[in-house]
């Protein structure tokens, strides 16, 4: 009986032990969320160069030294920012290569999952498109990397429309991508949340200029 008790109170502990490292887990886990959306507001206004340490730990209301008990560096800041935001357009790159349909019909897609997904958070978009030259190395090859996917990814369906016959066989695809890319990347520079147009309707519209552009004539 008295070994019962015993194993009953061991458990009892580390339940209550596990459900304390969960809770701190959750707070530390809300903590980090709120410096990194912090510091994607400031790098958006004051660009990364120009804003602290100090500056983040005032918007989130912290001691600056307090930050690092839950981040590194302001680099790693700008890491996590460009990194997560690259990687919601890769998830778009994931979508179009399971779809079966023309390649027009992918590039629709593409393009208008893009527009939304910058509208989603504009100001951060701003950042994973312009501040991700601040990385030093090795972040800044792998936010390389990252953007060189992404690329490919047009560049691949732009390839397959041609193959297809529905792409204009004299485009040059690799000016093309990039006259793709830069006009992609520019949205977050005008986009305007209740704009005259909703993201979708923007998405279309882009897509239609892009299309018109590389149909066969």
């Amino acid at each position: 009986m008295a070994n019962v008790i015993k194993t009953l109170l061991l458990t009892s502990q580390q339940t209550e032990q596990s459900q304390m490292a969960r809770k701190q887990s959750v707070r530390t886990s809300k903590v980090r969320d709120k410096i990194i959306k912090q510091a994607s507001l400031l790098f958006s206004k004051m660009g990364y160069t120009g804003t602290t340490m100090r500056d983040i730990a005032g918007n989130v209301g912290v001691l600056p030294g307090s930050l690092y008990a839950h981040i590194k560096s302001k680099e790693e800041l700008l890491l996590e920012i460009v990194s997560s935001g690259i990687n919601s357009f890769l998830q778009i790159e994931v979508a179009v290569r399971e779809m079966s349909g023309t390649a027009e019909q992918k590039l629709r897609y593409a393009v208008g999952r893009h527009i939304e997904v910058v509208a989603e958070d504009p100001a951060k978009m701003l950042i994973v498109f312009h501040q991700w030259r601040y990385l030093t190395q090795p972040n800044l090859g792998r936010a390389k990397r990252m953007r060189r996917s992404y690329a490919k990814f047009y560049s691949d369906l732009l390839k397959e429309g041609i193959a297809a016959g529905e792409f204009s066989s004299e485009l040059d695809s690799k000016v093309e991508v990039l006259a793709i890319m830069g006009a992609l990347n520019w949205t977050p520079e005008w986009y305007r949340d209740g704009g005259a147009y909703s993201p979708a309707e923007i998405g279309a519209k882009i897509a239609d200029i892009m299309i018109c552009g590389l149909r066969t004539r």
